[in-house]
């Protein structure tokens, strides 16, 4: 694999399917359709940071309302900012793994695999506290489900780390032993 050295299949695997997950969930967590509200020419948009009302062909746009904003709303975007935080170190690890190969062992294969897990993991649990949170009239919408995706790929490159994890051949370098 040129420039990818000696790395696994499954490691390279995982970084690109990482990389997706990272980029849907950026989409998804910046975007403004996490549920919306529409009844003809009038719709009502809400995200995680930003709303946007649209009556007719007027639009406007602005923070979400304190009325929609309860305990649930509050956590989701809590697991949803780890969610982030951890989908964008994730790739850095996985890509460290795969590209230096001086450093590729156990203990980084391990740290990439926990990531990926625990950024799954956060997106499912913001999940969750989303959907117990949608009040009647709305509905979910596309950013929700970018991020479900996100969380979902996140899981599968966290997969796709084990067979890294647990092969003992990968973890000798020239020099040293992992």
């Amino acid at each position: 694999m040129g420039m990818c050295g000696n790395a696994s299949f499954w490691a390279i695997t995982a970084l690109v399917v990482v990389i997706i997950a990272m980029v849907l969930d950026i989409v998804g967590f910046a975007t403004i359709s996490w549920m919306v509200y529409q009844i003809t020419t009038n719709s009502i948009r809400v995200g995680l940071w930003k709303m946007k009302s649209c009556v007719a062909d007027a639009c406007t746009e602005g923070s979400v309302s304190s009325s929609l904003k309860n305990g649930n709303f509050t956590a989701t975007q809590g697991f949803e900012i780890m969610t982030f935080i951890l989908l964008l170190l994730a790739p850095i690890a996985i890509g460290v793994y795969v590209f230096v190969r001086s450093i590729r062992g156990t203990c980084l294969a391990y740290t990439a695999m926990v990531l990926c897990f625990s950024a799954a993991f956060f997106g499912f649990v913001g999940m969750v506290c989303w959907l117990a949170y949608v009040p009647d009239p709305y509905v979910v919408s596309y950013s929700f489900g970018l991020t479900v995706l996100a969380s979902i790929l996140a899981c599968i490159a966290g997969l796709l780390l084990i067979p890294d994890v647990l092969d003992d051949g990968r973890q000798v370098t020239p020099n040293r032993r992992f």
